[in-house]
Parts: C-alpha cells; structure tokens; sequence
C-alpha cells in the first residue's frame, strides 16, 4: 500500500518536473486500486501537496480529466468516444475561465482554411461580454462549431480521419497549456479494446500515438486496464504506441498481513481522523489481516478489503446495540465473526422491537 502511494506521487511529480508528453500504463486485476490511483492524483490536495513537495508555485498544478473507454458495438465507437469526451471536457474547462476563451477566441488564426477552422471560427463568434462584463461563450452547444468538433451532425460538415481528431485535441490543448503548464488525461476501462475489432484497435492506438507524436510538450496520459496479465496489455495496443509508453505500473493483490494493516488503518485515519486504536484493540487489527488473507487466497483486492471492513462495522455496530460511537473490541469482533446474515436479521428486528 505504501508502495503504491509512492508510485502514485512519483507520476504526479513526474508530470510536473517533465514537460515532455508522456504515456503511463495502470494495470492489473478488478479492485486492486488503479481507478483510485487515478482519482488520487485528480485531487486537490493531493496536487497542492506535491507542489509543496516540489516547492513549486501554484501554476505548476496539473488539469487533470478522467476519461472512460465504452463497450464498442462497431469499429470507432470506442476511440471516438474517448475524442469526444477529451474534447468536450477541454471546452467546458475553457468556457469556464475568462482568460482561456480570449485564447480560444483567436485559436482558428493558426488553422489551415478548412471545416476545423470553421468550427473554432465559429465558437469565436459567440464569445461575448455580459452586462456585468464577464467574458462568456453564448450557448456553444448549440452553435455548429461545437457540434462538428464533438462529432454531431453539423452544417459545417464532417470530420474526415485521425489527422482531424488529433489537430482539434491540439488546438484544444494548446489553449489550455497557455495557463496550465501540464494536463493529466486518464483513460480508464480499456480493457473494453479486448471487445473490439481489430480495426478499433488499430484507430485507438493511431489515435494515441499521434497526439503523443503531435503534442509535444504537456501532456501525460494514463492508460488502465484491467488486465491479468502485462501480455494483454501489449496485445491489445499496436507496437508503434507500445514503444512510446513511458512506464508501466502493475497494480497486484495485496499478499501480507503489514499492507493489509496498512491500507485499514490509512483508510479509517482518512475517514474519520481517529488513529486505529481508537477504533479498535490492536488484536482485531492483526487477527482480521490474516482472516482476510486466508479466505481470499492470494487473491485479496483493496475492494475485497472495503466491503469485509464495511460488514465488520455493520455487523458489530447492531451487535453493540447501535450506539451513537464505539470502539471494536476484540470480544465484540470475535462475536461479529461468529454471527451470519441470517443472524443479523434476527438481531436487527430484535432491536426494533425493544
């Protein structure tokens, strides 16, 4: 578990103190904690912490967006559902931020003539000042600029191929690199490529390795997959996007007693700031790291370790009689262990009648 913290800051300041573009792979077995670890380093906190670490002002925090690859019925659904969704959180980000829309404003300058010009063009157009004077883009979903960058049916006609999608994302990112000075893409659930087409497969990984090849500097994607093994990572990705990725992280079951002690007593300290022996005997904490060792198998997920602590606490809650607080002794925990669901029903109406 500490481990892990460790690779999770050591990306985070990677993705400061490098400006060069880069690719990470998360993987490993469902509920070993890669979606947490990308959430990690979308938090507040946590940025402000590393900055701190860094000794760096705050215009060195990272935009982070979380992504999710969907379940492709036919050849493009799932690349061009991660596009979509890269560009529509791109321009809410800038129709947010006074400053990013009067870069937006004049984006289409540095375009070819052509219907992606057009399209910026366009946005440009409803960019207006309020009666209060704030600086806002009027309706941008209505208007037909935004409708072709995000794939819908426009006046102004179609994208054509990759070179399209990957120009608008770099148009986009540009903007938002004139403030920020690195964005965090992570895109999660791919292992939906092992549904695809070879095709989809194919136009993801183009797709990927041209907006790395295209946008040099400030960007850091974080690729996860929930995979058994690094063989289907690989298998699933073309070489060409392979050979630029930068580190690969394995997330694996949690195998000894110390993480598992670990990662409960980080866990409770986050939730409720009280140190484990507040909470419970020490010997609870020891004897339930092994249970829950032993009754996975070898195979015990941060997630397997979230829904056990939550039926200890439930059950030991109604077994104390449901007080405003207490504490888990280690009678109490030992009554708990012993007790099933059906008794717990049975203490539940027990309860309710007294």
């Amino acid at each position: 578990v500490g481990s892990e913290m460790c690779i999770r800051d050591r990306l985070e300041i990677d993705s400061i103190m490098f400006l060069s573009t880069s690719i990470y792979v998360f993987w490993g077995p469902v509920g070993v904690g890669k979606t947490f670890a990308a959430s990690y380093l979308a938090n507040p906190k946590t940025k402000d912490f590393v900055l701190k670490k860094l000794n760096r002002p705050r215009e060195f925090m990272p935009l982070v967006f979380p992504v999710n690859a969907v379940v492709p019925r036919r050849s493009g659904d799932l690349t061009f559902s991660v596009y979509r969704a890269i560009v529509k959180k791109f321009l809410t980000e800038i129709s947010n931020d006074e400053d990013l829309i009067k870069e937006l404003a004049s984006a289409y300058q540095k375009l070819e003539a052509g219907n992606i010009r057009s399209a910026f063009r366009d946005i440009a157009g409803r960019i207006r000042s309020t009666v209060t004077g704030k600086t806002v883009i009027h309706k941008i979903e209505e208007s037909e600029g935004f409708k072709l960058l995000a794939l819908q049916r426009s006046k102004l006609g179609k994208l054509l191929d990759i070179n399209d999608l990957v120009a608008i994302v770099k148009t986009l990112a540009d903007v938002l690199l004139s403030k920020y000075k690195r964005i965090i893409i992570m895109i999660d659930e791919l292992e939906n490529l092992s549904r695809a087409t070879g095709t989809e497969r194919l136009l993801f990984s183009d797709f990927m390795r041209r907006i790395h090849d295209e946008i040099d500097l400030g960007i850091t994607f974080v690729l996860i997959f929930t995979f058994d093994s690094y063989e289907e990572v690989t298998s699933n990705l073309q070489p060409a996007l392979v050979s630029r990725i930068r580190k690969v992280i394995e997330f694996g079951f949690v195998n000894n007693a110390s993480d598992v002690k670990e990662y409960i007593t980080d866990c409770l300290w986050h939730r409720s700031g009280k140190k484990i022996n507040e909470i419970m005997d020490e010997e609870v904490l020891e004897d339930l790291s092994k249970t829950l060792l032993s009754k996975f198998g070898g195979r015990l997920s941060f997630r397997d370790i979230n829904k056990e602590m939550h039926e200890l606490f439930t059950t030991t809650f109604i077994l104390a009689n449901q007080p405003d607080r207490f504490r888990i002794s280690y009678e109490l925990y030992q009554r708990a262990m012993k007790i099933s669901a059906e008794n717990i029903v049975d203490e539940i109406k027990k309860a309710e009648v007294a």
